[in-house]
């Protein structure tokens, strides 16, 4: 009867990933506005969780739909990139949509979760775990890429200096005089250049407010430090002139929000729950003592 049941919901994951794809990519193929892609491919991959969620039970389901979404997208961009023979031609809205199979099935099980509606779900953290390493795995090869990579992401690094900056925010005021005395510096290119600086630390952030819940302030600060300064140190001596104070500030900042983040899902599961996030019923602290599942 398990078995049965078990390739039941195989067949099911399959045949609703499958769906997904199509209509993620007919959209793409067939739409001209991205917001509109992005916006069926999330409302696809909501309604196929949730389906799989009444029909299993379960949100290791959900993950595995969210796996093969992914990796199909991720076939899609592949094939796509740098081919102009393709009946696709590539563009960031297969980004987009990769980051949608994966973001929107994690999103669905932590609010799922949360405020407990519709069937009863036992197995949250292993989907949170599961899908924490896959997350993990993706992110460390973007620091690894953007910071260490040659070429990478050019439009991140137009305006920094030719050797190591230890003044602190001198670009980013430079940008702003432009901006406001001879309209030479867009704000556009003043967002380019500071949020992308802020908003990558934030999963880290979130991570280690999650692995050191428990700890005094002062370890998670020298974890919030920890990284970024690892980065600059070996930028110094890899590639020079992207060594920056002012990127060590901004995943400061960046980290900090993604703690705080931490602690405000962890006040809101606590407020609708009555127990911290990933707690287990059974009154045991957390799944483990460094990541706490």
């Amino acid at each position: 009867m398990q078995r049965r049941a078990n390739m039941q919901a195989s067949s099911l994951i399959i045949l609703l990933s499958i769906l997904t794809i199509l209509v993620q990519f007919i959209g793409y193929y067939f739409i001209e506005s991205v917001f509109v892609i992005w916006a069926i491919s999330s409302i696809i991959t909501l309604l196929c969780c949730h389906i799989l969620q009444e029909r299993t039970i379960t949100f290791n389901a959900c993950f595995n739909y969210s796996i093969l979404t992914v990796f199909i997208s991720l076939i899609f961009i592949v094939l796509t990139y740098g081919n102009d023979k393709s009946f696709l031609s590539y563009s960031s809205t297969m980004l987009g949509i990769a980051v949608i199979n994966w973001l929107i099935p994690t999103l669905n099980g932590a609010f799922r979760n949360m405020f407990a509606y519709g069937v009863r779900l036992e197995d949250y953290n292993d989907f949170f775990r599961n899908t924490s390493v896959v997350f993990i795995l993706f992110y460390s090869i973007l620091l690894i890429y953007g910071n260490f990579a040659v070429h990478a992401f050019p439009w991140a690094y137009h305006d920094i200096a030719g050797s190591a900056n230890f003044v602190p925010f001198q670009i980013i005021t430079t940008q702003i005089e432009n901006y406001y005395l001879d309209g030479s510096t867009s704000l556009g290119v003043i967002l380019t250049y500071l949020l992308p600086r802020i908003l990558i630390f934030l999963p880290y952030g979130f991570y280690a407010g999650l692995a050191l819940h428990r700890r005094p302030i002062l370890y998670k600060l020298g974890a919030l430090i920890a990284l970024p300064l690892i980065i600059e140190i070996v930028q110094f001596f890899m590639f020079n002139k992207r060594c920056d104070i002012d990127d060590l500030i901004y995943a400061l900042i960046g980290g900090f929000f993604g703690t705080l983040l931490f602690f405000i899902t962890n006040l809101i599961f606590r407020a609708t729950t009555g127990k911290d996030f990933l707690k287990k019923e059974t009154g045991s602290r957390y799944l483990g003592n460094l990541l706490h599942f």
